[in-house]
């Protein structure tokens, strides 16, 4: 009786030990938290390799992203992943994946732990680049992900860092901790770090080893408001450039703003303290900042001209008149561009007609630009009919070209030679980059037409004279039809990369400030008195000293100046008040005046 009772003690000992473990023996879970830039999830699965690891729809969605729970992974495995869109439940669809191979160091796998990794869209594991970011769960983690738009990541970016484990180098030796996490839409790299915190006043800052390349200001864990162990904030941190330190390029945990800065295609405001972005210098000079690259036709050209002239058609600068109205384009003489270049995204726009600074203008950057009169393209589709099309037949097209109209004389096609090709050309007049046509082919009537499933596209640019489709009829409804429809192919109009700004011009006056004598210093124009003795030659000396600071040109003292006229005269000989005035004009033409008195009294 003593055995069996020590036997139940002995089993229900077992049962509390072991029953409250989510655990198989030298196991632990992974979580895998996905990223994709678009944050559409709707039929993301994945593919996954490594014990107990395999492919499966997404576990569920999170603040991050998308997640996968991959239990019971035995301690010592190295896990598989690919990020891919599923086919409803069916598997992969390997024309849609969103990773590349993502190798998932053993080390995440604890024995007896839930461990985090972290992987974005575009993710591949590469020679040194670990393409994912695992959090640790005995201290508080901060995620940065880092996007430069121009991807101009410099060889030695990196960060400085204090308060974290393993805290790099001293200042100007950046830890080279950034990896490539992913590829954001724009094609260009985006580059990513996980720490762990040691204080919780950690912090760092993103630079290439210099003030001049500091890309933030201080970035803080306490920002993340991750402060428990095992916690996760991010820091999603876009690019303005060198010596940027507002801060106002930081965004915690806060990915949407990041998106709308990072990925969204536009012309880069103006920055007057490092002079960047998007102004006119003046008059008749605008540079032009893009947020992203854009790919350059000029170096693979083999007409450099017809280059030149493509990248000039981006560009349109016109005045404001209205709310959303403009008047004609300005006319543009030439656009400056890094001719070696494989990509571009700084431009200087020279301008036959000068800007107004007391006006308004934008403007309108568009890869494929709206024409402003419509220009005829001629279009030629070959189409391949079915062997079992009679001899005698007529072939022609109808479609919104002809009022969808079977027996338009204009749209019958001609056979080419006794082959089953028969060819037809037809005009459109188009203005928008792209302009959508559909259409069927028929032999002359709707109970003739082919068995597709759907209306054909037509899709015409607006950069070409002519253009060439080819066509496959693959059945006639009439005709030995078979079950189902067969699919009209897939024309889709190339995304058009469109942007628009205001152009930042120099509309301030210099501002001219009186440094000496103290009597007249800070005091209006009628109390800026300077006496001056009567009958005396008049002392030089007494003229005030002065400065002057334009936003735009800087010290502009040199060009200040007295005009001619009745506020340029002294006559020490005369008692009396003397009004003088003080001119400068800015590069923009903006001009400040300012008056003082030199008052002529005879000594007492």
């Amino acid at each position: 009786m003593k055995k069996v009772f020590l036997a139940l003690i002995l089993l229900l000992t077992a049962f509390v030990f072991f029953g409250t473990r989510s655990y198989a023996a030298g196991t632990g879970n992974l979580v895998v938290h996905f990223k994709a830039w678009d944050g559409n999830y709707d039929d993301l699965g994945s593919w996954a390799w490594g014990d107990t690891a395999v492919g499966k729809l997404k576990s569920g969605v999170d603040d991050f992203g998308a997640y996968f729970e991959f239990n019971d992974v035995a301690v010592g495995t190295s896990v598989g992943f690919i990020a891919v869109n599923w086919i409803g439940t069916g598997g992969p669809n390997w024309d849609d994946k969103l990773t590349g191979d993502v190798n998932i160091d053993a080390s995440a796998i604890v024995e007896d732990q839930t461990t985090h990794v972290y992987v974005f869209q575009g993710a591949a594991t590469s020679a040194g680049n670990p393409a994912h970011y695992i959090a640790k769960n005995d201290a508080p983690n901060m995620l940065v992900v880092y996007y430069d738009p121009s991807g101009a990541y410099e060889e030695t970016l990196g960060v400085h860092s204090w308060g974290w484990e393993g805290t790099g180098p001293e200042w100007g030796t950046p830890a080279q901790i950034l990896t490539d996490a992913g590829v954001a839409p724009s094609g260009i790299e985006v580059k990513a770090a996980m720490l762990q915190a040691a204080e919780d006043w950690a912090g760092l800052l993103i630079y290439a080893g210099s003030d001049a390349t500091k890309k933030t200001g201080d970035v803080t864990l306490a920002g993340t408001e991750a402060a428990l162990d095992g916690e996760v904030g991010i820091a999603y941190v876009v690019s303005k450039g060198d010596a940027y330190t507002a801060g106002d390029n930081v965004f915690y945990n806060d990915y949407a703003s990041f998106k709308e800065e990072a990925f969204t295609f536009k012309l880069m405001p103006f920055n007057n303290t490092d002079k960047s972005g998007t102004y006119a210098v003046d008059p008749n000079t605008i540079i032009v900042k893009t947020s992203a690259q854009v790919t350059s036709p000029y170096p693979t050209a083999v007409d450099k001209d017809a280059a030149r002239a493509t990248i000039k058609s981006w560009f349109t600068v016109r005045e404001v008149t209205g709310e959303d109205t403009y008047g004609d384009p300005l006319a543009i003489e030439r656009v400056d561009f890094a001719t070696s270049n494989a990509t571009l995204n700084a431009f200087v726009l020279i301008l036959d007609d000068a800007l107004d600074n007391t006006k308004e203008y934008e403007v309108f950057f568009s890869l494929f630009p709206t024409l402003q009169v419509a220009k005829e393209v001629e279009v030629t589709i070959n189409v391949t009919v079915p062997a079992n099309t009679p001899v005698d037949a007529v072939i022609k097209l109808a479609g919104n070209v002809n009022g969808w109209n079977p027996e338009h004389a204009d749209f019958g096609a001609v056979q080419v030679g006794t082959s089953l090709v028969y060819s037809l050309t037809f005009t459109v007049e188009v203005t928008n980059p792209f302009t959508s046509f559909e259409y069927k082919w028929t032999r002359g009537s709707w109970a003739t037409e082919e068995f597709v499933a759907s209306n054909r596209p037509l899709v015409i640019p607006n950069t070409v004279d002519s253009i060439v489709f080819e066509d496959v009829v693959e059945a006639w409804a009439d005709i030995d039809a078979p079950a189902d429809k067969y699919a009209a192919p897939v024309r889709e109009a190339e995304i058009n990369i469109e942007a628009s700004l205001p152009v930042a011009m120099d509309t301030e006056k210099p501002v001219l400030t009186f440094i000496s004598p103290s009597g007249i210093v800070g005091k209006i124009p009628a109390e800026r008195i300077i006496n001056v003795t009567w009958g005396q030659p008049f002392n030089q000396n007494l003229f005030p000293r002065f400065r002057v600071v334009d936003d735009r040109d800087g010290d502009i003292t040199p060009f200040v100046y007295v005009p001619k006229g009745a506020n340029s005269v002294l006559d020490t000989r005369t008692v009396g008040d003397y009004t003088i005035m003080l001119r400068v004009v800015d590069k923009w033409g903006n001009v400040t005046e300012e008056t003082f008195i030199f008052r002529v009294a005879k000594s007492s």
